[in-house]
């Protein structure tokens, strides 16, 4: 399974805006049309959807597209829900889904219940409302090429750069051709996902229920134990925030945002 994301904006000032709002870890490939993001191994889709709706808001548009040998799935954002569109039978669109989403059994039931979902790529306005987002997105976009590749939605095959090729943007398509290819896995089996640790969540509740043991066995004011009990919230949040910046912005520009110049573009100055 591959992802990318798209943007707009240049790399360089993609890269420093990332680093100082803390998004990534990802890999920047600059382009004469913007940047293409290359989010680390074992990112999910939710992290990778969070990346995009942050480019979103610096860049004021992006696309998400995952893919495997038998589905592709492509978001596109110009708000903050973004447009879905999919390519491949269904049962290869859950399978990506659920592989890109890395659900467990009660995910995948989700999936099932929800898989009506899929019909909707057949609609001819929920056709043209992902053409209309694309050319918000990128205005010199062609619509009808990328039409006719988004109705062409059982044929998975090349989906992503079929579609990025359509709009006038190729290279895009060929980071897409390349990134399949395996050019850039080197550069990203250096990175971490984009995942914050959680241990402070998992230290919480014991230490809430120790605090309501203590206040029941030393008859402590119910005062003292929403004290404690707020004083713990301030420290779990603070602790994630930390943490959370550990990700990117503690962390040197170049080493969590790394520059492949895979094709033509203008790359960013330190």
């Amino acid at each position: 399974m591959r992802m990318l994301i798209w943007t707009p904006l240049n790399a360089a000032e993609l890269q420093k805006a990332m680093h100082s709002g803390n998004v990534g870890p990802a890999a920047l490939v600059p382009v004469q049309s913007g940047t293409v993001l290359l989010p680390p191994p074992g990112t999910k889709l939710s992290e990778a959807a969070y990346m995009t709706n942050r480019v979103r808001k610096i860049a004021g548009g992006a696309a998400l597209a995952v893919w495997n040998d038998s589905a592709a799935l492509l978001y596109l954002f110009t708000t903050t829900l973004g447009r879905a569109t999919m390519w491949g039978s269904r049962e290869a669109v859950l399978a990506l889904s659920a592989e890109a989403k890395q659900s467990g059994p009660a995910g995948r039931l989700f999936d099932r219940s929800t898989a009506g979902l899929v019909n909707l790529r057949e609609k001819e306005k929920w056709q043209h409302d992902a053409i209309d987002k694309l050319t918000a997105l990128w205005p010199p976009a062609s619509r009808k090429g990328p039409l006719e590749r988004i109705r062409d939605f059982h044929n998975a095959h090349q989906a992503i750069p079929d579609f990025f090729r359509a709009a006038g943007l190729p290279e895009v398509a060929q980071v897409a051709e390349l990134t399949e290819e395996g050019r850039a896995d080197g550069v990203l089996q250096s990175l971490e996902p984009p995942r914050t640790q959680m241990w402070p969540l998992a230290a919480f509740l014991p230490l809430m229920v120790l605090t309501a043991l203590a206040t029941l066995l030393f008859s402590i004011p119910a005062v003292v134990y929403y004290l404690i009990s707020a004083v713990l919230v301030a420290l779990l949040a603070t602790a994630l925030v930390v943490l959370r910046r550990q990700l990117v912005r503690k962390k040197a520009i170049n080493t969590v945002l790394p520059v492949i110049p895979v094709t033509q573009g203008a790359a960013p100055t330190d």
